[in-house]
C-alpha cells in the first residue's frame, strides 16, 4: 500500500501500515485484532518489521527480557528473510504460524520444529533457518525499524499503526477483542490518530 495514502483517503478506504515485533506478547493481540478489522472494513494492512532487539539495544534488562530481545533478533532476521522472499503477504503468513506456537505456552520456545513450520506455511524457497543466524540480514531489519521509528517521530515500542500517514504506539491490547466489536475500536483509533492536538490516552492495564 507504499505511496497510496491519497487514493485510499479519496475513496473512504484507509491506508493502514503496521510496524510489529513478532515475540511481542501484546502485539500479537494487536496484529489479529486489526486483521478482523481489515476483513470486515476491507482494507489492506502493510506489515513491516519492527525490532525490540534494536530498540533496547546497550540497556541493561533483567534475564528474562535479555531471553524476549535474542528471540527478537533472531527471529527478526527470519521474518526479514520471508519478507524479502516472499513479500508483505507471506510476511503476515508466517508471522501468524509463528505467533500461534510461540504464544500458545509462555515463555515461547523457538525449536526446529517451530521454524519448520513458519517456513512450510508459506512455501518458502529461499529462505531456510540459517536465516535466524545470518547477520547480514541485520540490515534489512534496521531499514524497516527505522522506518516505523521515523513515522512515528520518536523512539517507540511495537506495534506501531499508521492510518493515513498518522502514526502512533499501540494500540496495547491484553487480549483480543471480539469479532463483533473489531471494527468500533479501529473507527475510533482512527479518529483520534487524525485529530491533529489528541497526543495520549492511557488507563490501567489488567492483564489476560
Amino acid at each position: 500500500m507504499t505511496n497510496t495514502i491519497g487514493k485510499h483517503e479519496h475513496s473512504g478506504i484507509p491506508a493502514v501500515t503496521m510496524w510489529f515485533d513478532p515475540v511481542c506478547p501484546y502485539t500479537w493481540n494487536t496484529a489479529r485484532w486489526l486483521h478482523g478489522a481489515a476483513i470486515e472494513l476491507g482494507f489492506d494492512i502493510d506489515w513491516q518489521l519492527a525490532n525490540l532487539a534494536i530498540l533496547n539495544e546497550g540497556r541493561e534488562l533483567p534475564p528474562p527480557q535479555q531471553t524476549r530481545m535474542a528471540d527478537s533478533a533472531r527471529v527478526g532476521r527470519l521474518m526479514a528473510a520471508i519478507q524479502r522472499e516472499m513479500g508483505t503477504e507471506g510476511l503476515w503468513a508466517a508471522y501468524f504460524t509463528f505467533g500461534q506456537r510461540y504464544f500458545a505456552q509462555p515463555p515461547g520456545t523457538i525449536d526446529d520444529g517451530l521454524i519448520h513450520d513458519v517456513l512450510t506455511a508459506v512455501d518458502a524457497r529461499e529462505t531456510t533457518a540459517r536465516a535466524l543466524s545470518d547477520a547480514s540480514l541485520d540490515e534489512l531489519l534496521q531499514h524497516s525499524h527505522r522506518a516505523g521509528q521515523d513515522a512515528l517521530g520518536e523512539p517507540g515500542g511495537s506495534p506501531i499503526l499508521s492510518i493515513n500517514d498518522h502514526a502512533f504506539f499501540g494500540p496495547v491490547l491484553t487480549a483480543v477483542p471480539p469479532a463483533e466489536q473489531s471494527t468500533a475500536p479501529f473507527d475510533a483509533i482512527a479518529t483520534l490518530a487524525a485529530t491533529a492536538p489528541f497526543a495520549q490516552l492511557q488507563r490501567p492495564r489488567a492483564d489476560a
